[in-house]
């Protein structure tokens, strides 16, 4: 944390005084510019994306677009996308990337996250209508070459088993589709909503918190140029926006990226078809084009799965917008919870989603069977891997340890708080301290609203 400090100066005459007075002057310098901080837990460990100063950190008092449901919640009658502000999307287009392999996935998400969108853009690859949307098939827009590719062959195979009425299922030869859809997927998006301010892009198993994003994008100038999300190393030395966490791209980044009918799957074909990814594809395609770097905003854009989330005193407070790898049982659960969670103005943050978490955990503060990814390995004399209990009692009397977990013999120490998952059959026990964690700001409260009165919005890395 920032130490905001000021020093009064001594209003006396003496010369030793005033001496002492530019000392500490400079002393306080020094600690502003990061050599010294202050924090509740003060050997937490530090994250790359976090300086301490205040340079990083916008200033900006942001507005909630909407409200949560009311309670009492009735899954049957209520309506949760009732409030839900559909008159940004007048600007903001939502665009939803998916495969014919992910149909579970795209029915969960279209009856939860993307449920309230209703200018929502389905691009896949198969033409079909699902529960009222018209899913495009995007490869259908790429230039016939595309077809000479042998990771291409998977199209014509799936299709085939579509008009036979053979079910098409998750593969790895149909996931190698997906980096092809990246380029086309943007250039049709311009084509066919030219106007919006603000495009989005999210995927199937991507949960986005709205009012994050609208928050974000109202203290923004889409005529300005911005490429947004949660940055990868690409090719070149380039950044790229992680397609797991969504990217967002400006009016005025599309206009100078594609609004002179440039086609991207044209144009960057050999990037498409020898990267490994899409979203690299299009992040060196956008530098390429219009010399705009990455504008990467970690952990916002934190592109984690749910039980991986990481949680300590840094990130509380920034608030949260993306999470990957979210199961259709897991996305279910969290719109409803969202949506009918205690309501107030304030942003949504990583400590928001601790009640969500939290609340899941039993009574007692271990689990057998558990794995909450806590790594710091004990050095290998330490009385911490004797047993489950020395290892808890030795991460309560380590300031920086908010988790632990004990297996084989071994005891490591975990820095954030992380759900974890079930590990069925092993012999993994893991914990958390509560008491630290509660020192935090958590409140075992289940009518209680967000512990961060102001969140703290961090200014992007130029990537």
């Amino acid at each position: 944390m920032t130490l905001n400090s000021s020093i009064r100066l001594l209003r006396r005459s003496q010369i030793f005084v005033a001496g002492l007075c530019v000392l500490l002057f400079f002393v306080a310098l020094a600690n502003f510019n990061g050599t010294i901080s202050l924090n509740l837990l003060p050997t937490f460990e530090k994250s790359p994306y976090y300086t301490q100063d205040e340079s990083h950190v916008y200033s900006w008092t942001t507005q909630s677009f909407f409200p949560s449901i009311k309670k009492p919640y009735d899954e049957k009658s209520v309506d949760l996308c009732d409030g839900f502000p559909q008159h940004l999307l007048n600007r903001i287009q939502i665009v939803l990337k998916t495969g014919t392999g992910e149909a579970e996935k795209t029915k969960a998400h279209l009856e939860t996250v993307s449920s309230c969108i209703t200018n929502l853009l389905v691009f896949s690859d198969l033409e079909e209508t699902v529960a009222g949307h018209h899913f495009i098939d995007i490869l259908a827009d790429l230039p016939p070459s595309y077809q000479n590719q042998p990771d291409f062959a998977a199209y014509s195979a799936q299709k085939q088993a579509h008009s036979e009425g053979r079910p098409v299922g998750y593969s790895s030869e149909g996931w190698k589709l997906d980096r092809f859809k990246f380029l086309p997927m943007v250039d049709k998006t311009y084509q066919m909503r030219p106007r919006a301010d603000w495009y989005v892009f999210i995927e199937a198993d991507v949960y986005y918190f709205w009012d994050t994003l609208f928050r974000l994008l109202d203290q923004l100038d889409p005529s300005m140029m911005h490429y947004i999300g949660s940055p990868a190393a690409g090719r070149d030395g380039t950044f790229f926006a992680y397609g797991g966490a969504g990217f967002v791209l400006s009016r005025g980044l599309m206009k100078r990226l594609v609004g002179d009918s440039t086609q991207l799957s044209a144009r960057y074909e050999d990037y498409a078809v020898n990267d490994c990814c899409g979203d690299a594809a299009l992040g060196y395609a956008i530098m390429n084009k219009t010399g705009e770097p990455l504008q990467a905003l970690y952990p916002t854009f934190a592109g984690d799965e749910l039980n991986g989330l990481k949680m300590n005193q840094e990130r509380w407070c920034i608030p949260l917008l993306a999470l990957h790898r979210v199961t259709p049982a897991q996305m279910k659960s969290l719109w409803a919870w969202e949506r009918t969670r205690p309501y107030d103005e304030n942003a949504f943050t990583h400590s928001t989603l601790s009640d969500y978490l939290l609340s899941r955990l039993d009574a007692s503060t271990t689990r057998g069977e558990w794995d909450n990814y806590a790594d710091r390995l004990q050095l290998e004399d330490s009385p911490a891997h004797s047993s489950v209990s020395a290892c808890g009692s030795a991460c309560a009397s380590e300031p920086s340890c908010l988790e632990y977990s004990y297996s084989a013999g071994q005891c490591r120490f975990g820095g954030f708080f992380q759900m974890g998952r079930p590990v069925p059959g092993s012999d993994y026990t893991s914990g958390w301290d509560m008491d630290k964690i509660l020192s935090l700001g958590y409140q075992e409260d289940p009518d209680k609203t967000s512990s961060c009165k102001e969140a703290t919005w961090l200014k992007p890395d130029i990537r």
